[in-house]
């Protein structure tokens, strides 16, 4: 890789060790603060390199790796955004949520165009490095409490996030990376391992959601007969053993967590409750991006609605949710046709699983919420794109009134985003306590 290639790998590596490993807090005084200003920071540095290269040549290009179509889709999808912004209850939240999200999606368009094998695993290795000093701290604190007799606590045992579904978030991205390790017989007995460590962690948090969104990435990997079908079963093997080691463990200090609950943990009943509240006035471009919470008004208990379809519904609006699925739909039909006709293709496979496997826990989770997890999917769909694009990327040409217009809008919106980030974040009481859910920040308030 020469030094154009490495910086993209390098800035996104770097991102999973300053979000992931577990230090104390350096920037904030709690973990989710903290990684979320490790978010702002690199999509600040994204941006930047996005725009510099552009404003500087004479004859500005963009690279995109995408169709006009599909591009046409994320600016319809900006613009209802934009609109629902200006119906808000809390317009300038609701803007800098829009700009937050047109960040990671810029963000996604500047990962799309890595396609190289040797740069996209040494972005995989970097973020299983990271992750396995999570499990690794996680490890401990299991053989900790077992040692003092104690119940299988996962607020207890999981390290590095303020809420164990934070957690959960991020190693479902993880878990088809370590499938396709499984490959490398070298490796292999480390891989199973680890494996078996972060599926153990899913039974002891309870993250059903979790748990059927590796079942259901396992079936339909075993649907494609592609060749990692072995390392599949071998991983679904792995699974029924951490079943059996959670209950066994927990048979041995009676008091810890239970997997197979029944209930719902209150997402149904706030799903018809959204529904319930969703007016024709804002069917189609929605309460304000952001402010689901307000939307509710005193019947919402958390601050986002735990799915990602409802959610974008109820703040975006019909117009938007469309776009977006008709994205994600592309994305998938575009990769299934390509994993088809290139069956080798192990990197596109796992990262088609990751992306997969993120996007169906967001439909029982804050996958697309919470500042890791949320930059995770957008970088696994960029790199994603890239492979499945990889003969399609094209540059386009500005002339200098656009190019003018470009540099103006990006100060200006940065301005903005800042702005409202600094404003909010110096607003919060530490003395207030965790919120649960928090939107943006925590401690003191949810927005």
């Amino acid at each position: 890789m020469n030094l154009t290639n490495t910086t993209k790998p390098s800035l996104i590596s770097f991102f999973f060790l300053c979000a992931l490993i577990p230090l104390i807090p350096i920037v904030s005084y709690d973990y989710h603060n903290h990684q979320r200003i490790i978010q702002i920071a690199f999509l600040l540095i994204t941006s930047l390199l996005v725009l510099t290269p552009f404003l500087g040549n004479k004859k500005p290009t963009f690279k995109l790796s995408l169709n006009k179509k599909s591009s046409v889709l994320y600016l319809i999808f900006i613009f209802s955004g934009c609109l629902s912004t200006l119906m808000s209850v809390e317009q300038s939240f609701s803007l800098l949520y829009t700009l937050h999200i047109s960040l990671l999606i810029l963000t996604m368009y500047y990962v799309s165009t890595i396609n190289d094998k040797r740069s996209i695993l040494f972005i995989i290795y970097a973020l299983l490095i990271a992750h396995t000093s999570l499990i690794l701290i996680c490890l401990l604190n299991i053989i900790f409490t077992l040692s003092e007799q104690q119940p299988l606590n996962p607020y207890i045992i999981y390290s590095g996030f303020i809420n164990i579904r934070f957690f959960n978030q991020v190693q479902v991205f993880i878990l088809p990376f370590l499938v396709l390790l499984l490959k490398f017989t070298s490796i292999q007995r480390l891989v199973f391992i680890i494996l078996f460590l972060n599926l153990l962690l899913i039974f002891i948090g309870q993250a059903r959601g979790a748990l059927l969104s590796f079942l259901v990435f396992s079936i339909f990997a075993l649907a494609l007969k592609t060749t990692l079908k072995k390392q599949v079963l071998i991983g679904l093997v792995c699974l029924a053993l951490s079943c059996i080691t959670f209950y066994a463990l927990d048979s041995l200090n009676k008091g810890g967590t239970e997997i197979l609950r029944t209930s719902s943990s209150g997402r149904i009943e706030l799903w018809f409750n959204t529904f319930s509240n969703l007016s024709l006035k804002h069917l189609f471009i929605g309460n304000g991006p952001g402010v689901f919470e307000m939307s509710l008004g005193s019947s919402a208990p958390f601050s986002h609605p735990h799915n990602s379809l409802i959610e974008i519904l109820n703040e975006w609006g019909l117009i938007a949710l469309i776009c977006i699925l008709t994205a994600v739909f592309t994305t998938f039909k575009k990769a299934i046709t390509h994993l088809k006709k290139h069956k080798k293709d192990i990197i596109t496979e796992s990262l088609f699983y990751s992306f997969a496997i993120g996007i169906t826990y967001s439909l029982f989770s804050g996958v697309h919420v919470m500042p890791v997890s949320q930059t995770l999917l957008f970088i696994m769909w960029g790199l994603l794109l890239g492979r499945i694009n990889k003969k399609s990327i094209q540059s386009i040409s500005i002339n200098k009134y656009l190019k003018a217009l470009i540099a103006i809008l990006f100060i200006f919106a940065w301005y903005l985003y800042l702005q409202k980030a600094i404003s909010i974040y110096n607003n919060i009481d530490p003395d207030k306590g965790y919120i649960y859910g928090p939107r943006f920040w925590s401690v003191g308030q949810r927005f």
